[in-house]
């Protein structure tokens, strides 16, 4: 049986490059948790980075899990968008949705969106959107894809579906002391 030349020879990485490879890689990964590169980029190709960031934010306000990690909303609005590249409709059901609210942001406050610092500023604005196609859109998505996420299931302290597993009894739901 013959060597295989890939096995036989020794690898192509030296500690020179093993460095220059590492510390690339440190510097992405700190640029990420410095926020430098963003979650809100989920949507940019779809409805424009002011956008992405807007509905990454409302996300946040419309289900206030501090918490949680921005990359969960994202995942959950990263379909949207993604849907938004296909379908005519929906993009401009979310492009319009955000040109109106920072409209109505800059009515109340002369700012953006985005640019509120004070969340119940926020809140007042997206109560008086929320009967609406944009905002009912954002909502329902977000709750059935954070709500019905499995990984975030043990941060919200439920167990998962019980009827698989007997139901709740003897499962410790007896000394929830908020009930």
């Amino acid at each position: 049986m013959k060597p295989n030349k890939r096995h036989t020879q020794a690898p192509d990485l030296n500690r020179r490059r093993f460095l220059a490879r590492s510390s690339t890689a440190v510097v992405g990964l700190g640029m990420l948790s410095s926020g430098l590169l963003t979650p809100s980029a989920w949507a940019a190709q779809a409805v424009g980075e002011h956008a992405s960031a807007t509905l990454l934010r409302m996300a946040r306000d419309i289900y206030p899990h501090d918490t949680l990690e921005d990359k969960y909303y994202a995942a959950v609005l990263t379909p949207l968008a993604d849907k938004a590249n296909s379908d005519a409709d929906l993009k401009k059901l979310l492009t319009d949705g955000v040109r109106k609210l920072d409209s109505r942001c800059d009515k109340l406050f002369a700012r953006t969106y985005l640019e509120l610092e004070n969340e119940p500023d926020r809140v007042l604005v997206l109560r008086a959107i929320e009967d609406g196609a944009f905002f009912q859109r954002i909502k329902g998505d977000l709750m059935m894809g954070i709500y019905n996420n499995p990984e975030l299931w043990p941060r919200f302290g439920y167990g998962g579906s019980a009827w698989e597993k007997g139901g709740y009894i003897n499962r410790g739901y007896d000394k929830i002391d908020w009930l």
